[in-house]
């Protein structure tokens, strides 16, 4: 939710999005090695990566419920969220530090879940972000590009 633009006295007070833009700060989304899709050892990425400074705030993209939360190697802090409302699940990796919210946790869009970190096998401080079509991640679904969706967000929120 934000102020709406000034200008319509007939508007309502606030503006509401469905969704939001992780990152809150200055960033970029690199190169084409960070794109969905992009060539690994093995595998290829499955997400798309968002550069910024470690400790940049990281807000959850939709409210939803915690259903992971843990520290992996590959991708270190990370925490997946089931988005409220759409059977889809939103991954985010790299954490600076474990989120402080638990399994089961209810979050809301915009909340803070954490900063943007290179923990486990990151290059640089950035935010590794999947979405996963239902039933979920790593639960039957499957991994989609995630970058149309996160420049719509960058663009309005």
């Amino acid at each position: 939710m934000r102020t709406a633009q000034a200008g319509d006295s007939e508007r309502d007070a606030f503006d509401l999005y469905d969704n939001m833009f992780p990152v809150r700060g200055r960033h970029d989304f690199g190169g084409a090695n960070a794109d969905f899709g992009s060539g690994r050892a093995g595998h290829s990425h499955q997400g798309q990566d968002v550069f910024a400074r470690c400790g940049t705030p990281l807000v959850a993209a939709r409210g939803g419920t915690v259903r992971f939360k843990q520290y992996h190697a590959a991708a270190g802090n990370y925490v997946v969220i089931d988005a409220a409302g759409t059977a889809v699940d939103y991954v985010y990796m790299h954490l600076a530090e474990p989120t402080p919210f638990r399994v089961g946790d209810r979050v809301y869009t915009g909340q803070r879940i954490g900063a943007v970190g290179d923990t486990g096998n990151a290059d640089g401080c950035h935010l590794h972000f999947e979405l996963w079509s239902p039933p979920g991640w790593y639960d039957g679904g499957k991994p989609f590009d995630p970058l149309p969706s996160l420049m719509a967000w960058d663009k309005t929120s």
